[in-house]
């Protein structure tokens, strides 16, 4: 049974020592920095050590709820950004149920060879393979993938940057089993909000028929546009009513996000619906651990977690 939730950010920045994140933020073109509302000119370096401390801080807390769970397997899920997949087919919802996955857990930013900070994860395929075969039966056309086979723009990295930045973060030893599904948040058509919680739903029904304890992770969000016109731009009016949601056991209103055209919805805000997904499986109170906006690293950095049952 999913008797453990957790979601967070994985903003490149966060991944990156502080002297990095200038060039994260310089990533930008000068003349989107001029007309962004909100700019980076007062996050000091001694601003950014601190936002830092606080990811670290954040990330301790998320690991150490994984500890005292014990789990058996943790589903990852989040989005693909041209990493697995590529034009010729991104599927909307896919389960990997291959042996192993491997990426590089170092951001792109830091100027290392991809294979430098390589990992490996070893995949649950027991647990993979039913949950793709149990949600076929919950009505859901799951796409399957079983080889480890980048198909991206940059295979040489691997798997997605959801799995694989954070993963030494909750999963220090790399030694718990993981089941990834991949949400696709970039290329229409994109699953709806319900859909995403109807998603999360079916999984903690198919997996209470399961003996083994198991934890899910939401990875990605909140609000960011990196590359789009709004890059720096941080919507915090709309995070904190996400994590508000969570944290007063109302999570079901997440299903009205994205039911209309709206471009600050778009781009990496649409990573939030992996969000949904983990609040859909774990329907009760959450807990909020920080919330950080932080323009250089681009993104409005969230953590939260719902107590192990």
């Amino acid at each position: 049974m999913i008797g453990l939730g957790l979601a967070s950010s994985h903003a490149p920045a966060m991944f990156c020592p502080p002297e990095v994140w200038p060039k994260v933020y310089g990533a930008i073109p000068n003349y989107m920095k001029a007309s962004q509302p909100h700019t980076a000119k007062l996050e000091t370096r001694e601003v950014i050590e601190g936002y830092l401390e606080r990811i670290d801080a954040a990330f301790d807390v998320l690991q150490r709820q994984v500890e005292a769970y014990k789990p058996d397997a943790v589903i990852f899920v989040g989005d693909d950004q041209e990493d697995m997949f590529d034009a010729r087919c991104n599927p909307a919802m896919c389960v990997f149920t291959g042996d192993e996955l491997w990426g590089s857990s170092a951001p792109f930013y830091m100027d290392q060879p991809p294979e430098v900070s390589r990992i490996h994860l070893k995949v649950h395929q027991e647990l993979a393979g039913y949950l793709l075969e149990e949600l076929l039966e919950e009505g859901f056309d799951m796409a399957n993938s079983s080889v480890m086979k980048p198909m991206g723009r940059h295979p040489d990295r691997g798997t997605s940057h959801m799995i694989v930045y954070p993963a030494k973060r909750i999963l220090p030893s790399l030694d718990v089993p993981i089941i990834p599904i991949y949400l696709n948040c970039y290329y229409p058509p994109l699953p709806t909000a319900a859909r995403c919680w109807k998603l999360g739903e079916a999984v903690a029904r198919v997996m209470a028929k399961r003996p083994e304890r198991i934890a899910i992770y939401a990875s990605g969000g909140l609000s960011h546009d990196p590359v789009g016109p709004r890059a720096g731009w941080i919507d915090e009016p709309l995070d904190r009513w996400v994590l508000d949601r969570i944290a007063t056991n109302r999570s079901s209103d997440l299903q009205n996000l994205f039911t209309f055209d709206s471009a600050t919805l778009a781009g990496g805000t649409a990573e939030t619906r992996a969000w949904i997904v983990a609040a859909g499986a774990c329907q009760w109170k959450g807990e909020v651990v920080d919330y950080i906006p932080a323009h250089h690293a681009k993104t409005g950095l969230g953590f939260a977690y719902w107590p192990h049952q």
